[in-house]
């Protein structure tokens, strides 16, 4: 990373020039704004100890509210004080994580960027916190307020409906889940639980899926971000029913403390699809898996290599064609609207 950014320092600090599609010429200040990763990812990259929030100096991840803001500075700080009082790899890990910070990583590749705070850069991820981090949470947590048997009776006898992947077979049978099963889960999740667990329960769970429904709208205003967090207070309020009830015995877990960082993420950086990782994850599909079904697995990388040359190829013809029938069809019209014009213009003059 830090050889494929270095160019950033300098363009950042002098800036650079850009050419646009209509000829002007810019002058920029690019800067990392914006780093998508799961969990372990934004671990490593923010230097931040594992089990804590790489955003905020939260000493309860269980707790409603973020804890102080971690700063880049503050980061960089603590390394290289521990680096110069360490006399052991050993100990500079112990001097680093005193500060919540990992003592893993000596020279971030973020080291000298201007205009960068790598901890405000950490972008929410749906499909990994709230998909696949909280609704396994909640489904997990389903076991426990009644066994296998009777969940796979509930998600059984819920009657098929367009849109709504029908579960057969129960979930207790699936064992690799992907993230549209997680999606196709949580649909339904709240219909197998009525009548059949506390009513706070219900209220929990509810909350927590206003909560996930309501953050992926694709705008936001002041009226439904109020809204995220009236869901995260509710939640909040009665999350006390799942200590009570034995399921729980506290809820520091890094995946529900990140839900009180979304509201602030949307309003520096916009709505949740813009830094989503399943818009990524999904290039797995078409650039792997699509690859390797094509093969007669054997030599494998050749095979794939000019699959996706083919397909590239493909793509930037049908994409000629696209532009070229429409400027075809712009000349067309263009046509149509001179002839049109001068048989009105004709027929005033007479």
């Amino acid at each position: 990373m830090h050889i494929i950014l270095q160019p950033l320092i300098q363009a950042g600090k002098e800036g650079t020039e850009i050419t646009g599609g209509d000829g002007k010429v810019c002058h920029i200040y690019p800067t990392l704004a914006c780093y998508v990763a799961d969990y372990l990812e934004q671990c490593l990259v923010t230097c931040a100890k594992y089990g804590t929030c790489p955003r905020c100096l939260s000493s309860k991840l269980g707790d409603r509210g973020p804890g102080p803001q971690r700063t880049q500075h503050a980061t960089l700080g603590t390394i290289q004080n521990a680096s110069n009082s360490a006399t052991s790899s050993n100990h500079f890990q112990q001097l680093c994580r005193k500060d919540l910070i990992s003592g893993g990583v000596r020279h971030p590749f973020w080291d000298g960027f201007p205009f960068c705070n790598i901890h405000i850069s950490i972008m929410p991820d749906i499909l990994h916190q709230l998909y696949q981090g909280v609704i396994k949470h909640m489904v997990d947590w389903c076991s426990s307020l009644m066994d296998n048997a009777e969940l796979d009776h509930q998600v059984h006898a819920l009657p098929p409906c367009f849109g709504l992947h029908h579960f057969k077979g129960g979930w207790s049978r699936l064992s690799q889940i992907s993230g549209k099963e997680w999606k196709d889960m949580a649909r339904i999740l709240l219909g197998c639980l009525v009548g059949n667990v506390p009513g706070e329960v219900l209220i929990c769970y509810r909350a927590l899926l206003d909560f996930i429904y309501i953050v992926q709208y694709p705008t936001h205003d002041d009226d439904s971000l109020q809204h995220l967090e009236d869901a995260l207070d509710l939640f909040h309020s009665h999350k006390h029913i799942f200590l009570e009830l034995g399921i729980r015995e506290h809820f520091n877990i890094p995946k529900f403390h990140s839900m009180v960082h979304y509201v602030e993420s949307i309003r520096y950086f916009g709505t949740t699809d813009n830094y989503n990782t399943e818009m990524f994850e999904h290039f797995h599909i078409d650039m792997a898996k699509e690859g390797w079904r094509a093969l007669n697995f054997r030599n494998e990388v050749p095979q794939m290599t000019k699959w996706l040359s083919r397909q590239e190829k493909v793509c930037s013809f049908q994409s000629y064609l696209k532009d070229f029938i429409s400027e075809e069809d712009e000349s067309i019209n263009e046509l149509s609207s001179i002839a049109s014009h001068s048989e009105a213009g004709l027929v005033i003059s007479q």
